[in-house]
């Protein structure tokens, strides 16, 4: 009895003690849980704290792996080093550690949107270097200008030395001439007694001749009566017997007598003893009515045919073909025309304005010369001015008159215009006289067309 109760409590204390100890276990449980549970939240509200400055996913990546390096090199944190390299950046950029972004977009304006700093300092310097080139430029226009100032001060005062000059010895000539233009009166004056001396002499010789020239003129005016009545039945009698000669123009001045087209060369019934030169050249018409000019326009019109005499014996020559119209060959019969020849007269020219002659499609006035040289080389004459021997009136183009120099022009340039303007009013003067007294008028291309230099 007292052994089954000795095990029965030993069973019990075991029992209790297993349920102390569960109890405790319960207890200790539920503890930990308690204290694992605030730990988690406490670490879940670190998480969030750190992620507010690095996420779990960005702290792997290069950038912030150098940086953290940088920060440790430097014995700061990640955060103290950004807020560092920040407050460096911007104090470089906008002089200010503390300022943002926005306060980058705020300083720099419009022009720094969308644009990184680099961009606007390489802009800056590009503008700046542009300005400094055109500041420069500028300084030597203005440097330019001045020395041209300089230079035109020293020209106006040379021309007014000049001038000063001019009119000291101007003044001195007038002083001159009221001299002599005093002793002219004195002279002037006792020829007047003179005169008025020998007026009433010569008043009546005067009055006394004009009596006896108008006796003389009664005379000749009966007579010139009688002379314009028999002048009258005269013309009645020689009606349609009156000789009229060809026109200048229409006269031939040679013929094609033979021909030779194994050579393209012809013979022609003039030679040496007609005045004729080697290197002369003809155009070749069909007959004399076809050196005509136009009635309209004033041309002369081609011939079939040029040629250039290039051998001559004393009644004859040897003329080659330079150009001849397909169609229409040179045929024994033709004519030949030259302005500048004729067998039995000598023609004379007055040569003036601006020619072509060496066809380089540029006139001007020294080329006239080329002109005179071939008409006396081929023995026609070249007179200064229009006179009433004067045949022909070669007028190239008229020489081109610029506008007028201002005042402030160099003396060169007044000199040149002055001598364009006279050889201008020359040119117009010649045209003038010629027309008015029917000397024929030619121009370059009717002067190369009636001598056979159309080719």
């Amino acid at each position: 009895m007292a052994a089954r109760t000795s095990t029965g409590l030993g069973v019990g204390i075991a029992v209790t003690l297993l349920g102390i100890a569960s109890l405790g276990l319960f207890v200790t449980t539920i503890i930990m849980w308690s204290q694992a549970s605030a730990q988690k939240k406490r670490a879940d509200e670190q998480e969030q704290r750190t992620a507010e400055f690095i996420r779990e996913e960005e702290r792997g990546q290069d950038t912030v792996v150098k940086l953290k390096e940088q920060a440790k090199q430097a014995r700061k944190s990640l955060v103290g080093h950004l807020i560092a390299g920040q407050g460096d950046l911007m104090q470089r950029v906008t002089g200010a550690r503390t300022d943002s972004d926005k306060d980058i977009d705020s300083k720099f304006g419009e022009a720094a949107k969308g644009q990184n700093v680099l961009s606007l300092y390489r802009n800056s310097q590009s503008e700046i270097t542009s300005l400094k080139s055109q500041l420069e430029q500028a300084k030597d226009a203005a440097e330019r200008s001045r020395q041209d100032q300089v230079n035109e001060s020293k020209r106006v005062a040379t021309i007014e030395t000049t001038k000063n000059e001019t009119l000291a010895a101007l003044s001195a000539q007038v002083d001159d001439y009221r001299g002599e233009v005093d002793k002219l009166r004195e002279s002037i004056n006792e020829y007047k007694k003179v005169v008025d001396g020998s007026k009433q002499k010569l008043t009546d010789e005067a009055a006394a001749k004009e009596a006896t020239m108008q006796a003389d003129l009664d005379k000749y005016q009966r007579d010139s009566v009688l002379d314009k009545a028999l002048i009258t039945r005269i013309q009645g009698e020689l009606k349609g017997k009156r000789f009229v000669g060809e026109s200048e123009y229409a006269l031939a001045d040679a013929q094609i007598i033979g021909l030779n087209s194994s050579d393209s060369t012809a013979t022609i019934n003039v030679g040496r003893k007609d005045k004729l030169r080697i290197s002369m050249t003809f155009e070749v018409y069909s007959d004399a009515g076809s050196i005509r000019p136009d009635d309209k326009t004033g041309e002369y019109p081609a011939g079939k045919a040029s040629v250039e005499v290039v051998n001559m014996d004393e009644r004859s020559a040897t003329v080659r073909i330079l150009r001849e119209k397909r169609g229409n060959p040179i045929v024994r019969g033709d004519v030949l025309a030259n302005a500048v020849y004729d067998p039995k007269k000598v023609y004379k020219f007055v040569i003036y304005g601006s020619f072509d002659a060496n066809r380089d499609g540029r006139a001007t006035l020294q080329e006239a010369d080329d002109w005179q040289a071939k008409i006396t080389g081929w023995g026609g004459n070249v007179l200064p001015d229009l006179s009433g021997e004067t045949d022909y009136l070669v007028l190239g183009d008229r020489p081109v008159l610029p506008p007028e120099p201002a005042a402030t022009a160099p003396v060169e340039a007044v000199e040149e215009w002055l001598r364009l303007k006279q050889a201008a009013e020359r040119f117009d003067q010649l045209f003038k006289r010629a027309s008015e007294t029917s000397i024929p008028i030619l121009n370059e291309n009717r002067l190369r067309t009636l001598i056979g230099d159309v080719y």
